[in-house]
């Protein structure tokens, strides 16, 4: 029980150390959905999808329980999402280093931009979310 309550205070210290920069994120992403309709910085600047692309579904899929449609949007979510449950844990229950953490980040890293290979080669353009947007800054300075 004491484990929890340090961890718990642990949570509450690091809400305090990075709530602006968390608040600041939520306003960027609340702005640029209501204005643009769309949040990922590179789809917003050039049009094409990111190799991040689907992870936001995917992940809101994962925790509406639709494993099956968050496989569709980006399987990269489950080692992403393995690797939070891990940090989450080390951090406030076990309340130790996060060993290998970076590594997995890495691997995490390399196994998006391989997918995105993939992606684009047999997905792009007709398979959202790998899809061109033509409301784009690029496409609109052209237009000048």
């Amino acid at each position: 029980m004491e484990r929890l309550k340090n961890g718990f205070l642990i949570w509450i210290q690091d809400v305090k150390n990075w709530y602006r920069g968390v608040l600041a994120a939520l306003i960027y992403i609340l702005i640029a959905d209501l204005l643009f309709g769309n949040m990922c910085p590179m789809v917003l600047v050039f049009g094409y999808p990111c190799p991040a692309c689907g992870l936001t579904r995917a992940g809101l899929s994962l925790l509406a329980f639709h494993p099956d449609v968050a496989l569709l949007f980006n399987p990269m979510i489950y080692p992403i999402a393995a690797v939070m449950i891990y940090a989450v844990g080390c951090r406030y229950i076990m309340q130790c280093k996060c060993r290998g953490i970076i590594p997995m980040i890495v691997m995490i890293s390399i196994g998006l931009m391989v997918l995105y290979c993939y992606r684009m080669k047999y997905q792009f353009p007709s398979n959202p979310p790998m899809v061109y947007n033509s409301r784009n800054l690029i496409a609109y300075l052209k237009k000048r």
